[in-house]
């Protein structure tokens, strides 16, 4: 993940159609838009995708399992990024 200072790391959890789930410490607020470099199983170069945060899930003080993350909309992409994406999800 990047925004235009800042470059982050994070484990993708969930992909869909429509977004990806980013498993991350490094919470950003609902409504930024963040450049995911991303990477699908099979494929050699990442693909540039323009999110939005849309919801995020910070640390559990309950001791809960689930981990701090952020829900990403997808915004902007490149048909080829969109057909890998497709492609993948179909498999």
């Amino acid at each position: 993940m990047q925004t235009e200072s800042n470059f982050y790391t994070g484990l993708t959890q969930d992909l869909s159609g429509g977004g990806i789930f980013v498993a991350t410490n490094q919470i950003r607020p609902v409504g930024e838009r963040i450049k995911v470099l991303l990477t699908l199983p099979g494929q050699t170069e990442p693909f540039e995708i323009l999110t939005e945060v849309r919801w995020v899930r910070g640390t559990s003080l309950s001791g809960g399992s689930e981990e701090p993350g952020m829900g990403l909309r997808f915004l902007s992409m490149s048909p080829r990024a969109h057909k890998a994406i497709s492609d993948f999800l179909t498999q």
